[in-house]
């Protein structure tokens, strides 16, 4: 369950397999009735108000780890006037506790063989496609309306796009460009929600000034009149897991095996990227890591009871909105979530009483529910102050997040040298005194801190990033190897590049790499600031495969640096681990993008 993994696959949310147990320990784990608005359901929501509910896992989650939304909803803060765009499976935009949330001129169905382009509803009978309204439901189903539960954002305008319909006919470029600004259904989007990504087993070429959605996503500066629009992307399922992957390797050193890097939308400051966090605050067990997150927000597990016969971790899923009946969705009687929570299945006693109609599942999880909690919080954030740019929104989710599980201890390895090495460091502060950590970002979002400092910020950073550069190249007509990365050594190759322009604080930095020959399992590349601060933008350990070929504009992204100085000398290192053994590997050349203001 923890990777989906098609040319852009759903961050695999959603009917985690899970064992149909009873209601475990002193009722139905709900543990009170947390912020009841006039929601049934609200109090199984322990993502907006955790006060230990198990949502009929048995496994209670940890008090106060939840969003921090209660305050602002209590102050009409509610992302009222913000438009949110769900770009995913498609969203049945009759739902119940969605339909009053619908602009019907921000919809679109790409699927070709769609009876109407203008409903992004999945087919009726759908099982995975209810990745999308299960999303949509996190960002803004409907409140005090009576059924169900509610949103984060539960006043904010949805918009829809069927777009993960088959990557031959839906993904296409067109339909990319009209997603993201390029159509009038989407050029009044301030957010746009994409819970799904690239997945594989080789990095992706990615020419930051020539691609096309590169192009594409710098294009998102100029929408909401030139304030920007912003993308919540999940970070991947694929920290132990991933099809067609051999993980191995990644699971013995406990660090992730395919890094939220991996995607190239993901290295584009326009995106930010987000982590899951469980109900105990702790990094989802499918959660990939990367130096690229931005924040968390809250996945939860499976869904599943201590007890269940898959061996995946215990503890509670997601409830949201479901595809409505019980013949299509997560909860339903098609069979392949038939073992799910116990809420999901119909004729159990849980699902009589609760979810009779099988409109609501409580087995939605993945990085694909994290990433819309946090767009959530952005519309509350942008109805709080409406004039934020998209920069401006990144800067605040970055210096109001929580910091979470702070005593983990990051898995130390030696190498054939016999130095201690530390693959995926845990949380690290950098010169600018802000905390950060390759699984979580700068943390989980914080909804009410969020908006308060929306409330009274004032630093406004509008229009693109300033770009600082350098870059070197090796003489491969004298080396046609590359510049060699010595094997099995802490400090392996060190590139320093020396920075200056007109950046003067960081808000993120970009790595294009080119390589003659790379053994990708065993590679690990770093960046060192100026300062100092060491961030690992790809580890080692990792699920590629060491063939030895060679990479061209690959590119790696990082968050570790922000707020720290752009100018100086930055040095990136390349790292072999040399696990397997084989010739060294040879660096053909590198450049670095310090991007901020």
């Amino acid at each position: 369950m923890s990777g989906c993994a098609v040319v852009l696959a759903a961050a695999c949310g959603g009917g985690g397999l899970s064992s149909s147990g009873s209601n475990g320990g002193g009722g139905d784990g709900g543990g009170g009735e947390p912020g009841h608005l006039g929601d049934p359901l609200v109090m199984y929501q322990w993502y907006l108000l955790n006060v230990g509910q198990d949502v009929f896992t048995g496994v209670p989650g940890t008090p106060g780890i939840d969003l921090d939304v209660m305050a602002p909803l209590s102050q009409g803060i509610n992302g009222s006037g913000v438009n949110v765009m769900v770009v995913d499976t498609g969203v049945e935009i009759a739902h119940p506790d969605l339909k009053d949330r619908i602009n019907a001129s921000m919809l679109r169905n790409f699927d070709p063989i769609a009876a109407d382009a203008n409903d992004p509803t999945p087919p009726f009978g759908s099982v995975g496609d209810a990745h999308g309204t299960a999303a949509a439901g996190i960002i803004a189903a409907t409140a005090d309306n009576g059924i169900g539960g509610h949103g984060v954002a539960p006043q904010a305008t949805l918009g829809a796009a069927r777009y993960l319909c088959g990557p031959a006919n839906c993904q296409t470029p067109v339909n990319t460009l009209s997603i993201f600004g390029g159509a009038p259904f989407s050029q009044k989007v301030a957010v746009f929600n994409a819970s799904y990504g690239a997945a594989g087993a080789a990095p992706i070429e990615f020419d930051l000034g020539s691609n096309f959605l590169s192009i594409v996503l710098q294009h998102l500066e100029t929408m909401r009149g030139g304030l920007g629009a912003l993308i919540i992307q999940s970070a991947g399922n694929e920290f132990q897991t991933s099809t067609g992957v051999d993980c191995d390797s990644a699971n013995r050193e406990g660090v992730t095996c395919v890094n939220a890097n991996f995607d190239p939308q993901r290295v584009m400051p326009q995106v930010a990227t987000v982590a899951a966090v469980n109900a105990l605050g702790k990094r989802s067990s499918y959660s990939s890591g990367g130096s690229n997150i931005l924040v968390s927000g809250l996945g939860g597990e499976y869904g599943l009871r201590p007890s269940n016969a898959f061996g995946l971790p215990a503890g509670p899923a997601m409830m949201t909105t479901d595809l409505t009946g019980c013949n299509q969705g997560y909860s339903s009687t098609q069979g392949v979530f038939s073992f799910s929570n116990p809420f999901d299945v119909p004729g159990s006693n849980i699902n009589a009483a609760l979810n009779p109609n099988c409109d609501y599942t409580a087995s939605m999880n993945g990085t694909s529910s994290a990433a819309p909690t946090v767009s959530g919080v952005v519309a509350l954030v942008l109805q709080a102050n409406p004039a934020l740019t998209w920069r401006d929104i990144r800067w605040i989710l970055m210096n109001t997040a929580r910091r979470i599980d702070t005593a983990r201890v990051p898995p130390t390895v030696e190498l054939p040298s016999g130095e201690e090495y530390v693959p995926e460091p845990a949380w690290t502060r950098n010169a600018a005194g802000i905390w950060f950590d390759n699984w979580y970002g700068f943390g989980l979002v914080d909804a009410a801190a969020a908006v308060n400092m929306a409330r009274h910020y004032n630093i406004r950073l509008a229009g693109p990033m300033l770009t600082s550069t350098a870059s070197e190249e090796a003489d491969l007509q004298n080396d046609p190897a590359g510049v060699e990365v010595l094997q099995g050594r802490a400090r392996g190759l060190e590139i320093p590049l020396n920075v200056s322009g007109p950046a003067q604080v960081v808000e993120s930095v970009q790595v294009s790499i080119d390589m003659v020959s790379a053994n990708l399992g065993d590679l690990a590349v770093e960046v060192i600031s100026p300062a100092g601060t060491r961030s690992v933008l790809q580890n080692a350990y990792n699920g590629f495969e060491n063939t030895g070929a060679a990479v061209s504009d690959w590119v790696l992204a990082s968050n570790a640096f922000n707020g720290e100085g752009a100018s100086g000398t930055w040095t990136v290192r390349f790292i072999d681990v040399d696990t397997r053994g084989g010739p060294p590997m040879g660096v053909a050349g590198v450049a670095i993008n310090v991007l901020g203001h």
